[in-house]
Parts: structure tokens; C-alpha cells; sequence
């Protein structure tokens, strides 16, 4: 009885952590995210002057009433403003914990819009974090599979993208074990991952520091 209660324990305080950290990791992914979009936004504005439908587009968000309605007639739409109108629904969708919904939104964005591989990659990352999320918190494994498809849409070409799709790699392997009540140490694909990251030269130090200290946490929880 004890023992069970210990294991509930120690899974109820691995998730806890995790959570915390995987937090973060979903601010600053949409720090940036926000920041391409912008700039993407602000070159297509300037030269195309998409008068009608950035009225509309501004005039939902400051409606606040009717903003969900009026953003997803826009996203329909086939330009810039279709893609920003979908981010802010998904960003909506997240804070109300709408994670299928904001899946299907991800995938619609990836699959359907016509984005450099830079946009794809923030996108992705940014789906990927937040569903790694979502796996801990509703403790499901509904959205491995999603996640897996969003992480290898990350391009490893982009310098400043390959840290980012190294880490969300460990921590894949990391919620598909405690998923599946792996123990860590048996987890195999996730400590190459850590090796690789650890060993890599091309690898930030902020995420050789993050990674660690999970691993560290895994191994003496």
C-alpha cells in the first residue's frame, strides 16, 4: 500500500515539474512565434495594402464579444490576415485549454498555408510544445502521434531552429514514457536524444541546461 502510494507520489511530482518547465518553454516559443508572424505581417501589409480585410481583422480583436466569431470567418480567407486570425484563435483555444481544437488549427496552417520553412518551423515548435503540454495535463497519449508529425516538420537547416527540434525530440521520448509508466532509466531512445544533445556542439547551452536538469530530476526523483 505504501509503495503505491509512494509511486503515485513520484508521479504526481514528476509531472508537476515537467509541467513548470514545459510551461516556460511554451512562452518563449510564442514569443517568437509572435515575432515572425509580426514581421511576415507588417512586409505583406506594407506592400499588398489588404485594406478590407485588416479593418475586419482589427475590428474583431477590439470587439472582444464577438472576436471568436468574427476571427474564424476570417481565417477563411486566403491571405496573411487568414494565418493571424487562426494564431489568435489558437492562442484563445490554449488559454482556455481547447487543445484538440487548436490541433486541428495547427494543422490546417502547416498543411494548407503557403509559409516559408522558417513560419513552418515556429509553427510547428510551437505546436509541439504545446501539446506535449496538453499530454501531461489531461494525461493522454492521443497526441503523440501529432506531435511526432509536428516535430519532423521543424527544419533542421534553420540554425536557430535545430537546438529547439533536439530538445522537443527528448521531450517526446520523455512523455511517451511516463505515459506508458516507462521508467526512465529503461528509456532508451530518450537518453540518446540527452546524449546527442549534451555532445552536440550546434546545441544552445540554455537547452543543454534544460534538458539536464530534467534528466538529472529523472534519474533522482
Amino acid at each position: 500500500m505504501n509503495d503505491l502510494k509512494n509511486n503515485n507520489n513520484i508521479i504526481k511530482s514528476t509531472k508537476n515539474f515537467l509541467l513548470n518547465n514545459i510551461r516556460n518553454l511554451v512562452i518563449a516559443a510564442a514569443i517568437l512565434f509572435i515575432i515572425f508572424i509580426s514581421f511576415q505581417f507588417y512586409n505583406y501589409y506594407s506592400i499588398q495594402k489588404i485594406k478590407k480585410s485588416s479593418i475586419y481583422f482589427f475590428d474583431s480583436i477590439d470587439k472582444s464579444d464577438e472576436i471568436i466569431d468574427n476571427l474564424n470567418k476570417l481565417s477563411n480567407n486566403k491571405n496573411i490576415f487568414s494565418t493571424l486570425s487562426k494564431l489568435k484563435i489558437i492562442q484563445q483555444n490554449n488559454k482556455e485549454e481547447k487543445f484538440s481544437q487548436s490541433n486541428e488549427l495547427y494543422k490546417q496552417l502547416i498543411n494548407t498555408s503557403d509559409l516559408e520553412d522558417l513560419y513552418i518551423s515556429s509553427i510547428s515548435a510551437h505546436a509541439s510544445y504545446t501539446l506535449i503540454n496538453a499530454s501531461y495535463i489531461e494525461n493522454t497519449n492521443i497526441y503523440l502521434n501529432d506531435i511526432s508529425f509536428y516535430i519532423s516538420k521543424i527544419s533542421s537547416n534553420l540554425e536557430s531552429y535545430f537546438s529547439i527540434k533536439k530538445e522537443l525530440e527528448y521531450l517526446f521520448y520523455l512523455v511517451e514514457g511516463t505515459l506508458n509508466n516507462s521508467n526512465y532509466i529503461d528509456n532508451k531512445k530518450a537518453y540518446e536524444v540527452y546524449n546527442e544533445i549534451l555532445n552536440s556542439n550546434l546545441i544552445s547551452s540554455s537547452v543543454k541546461e534544460r534538458v539536464k536538469t530534467i534528466h538529472e530530476f529523472q534519474l533522482y526523483k
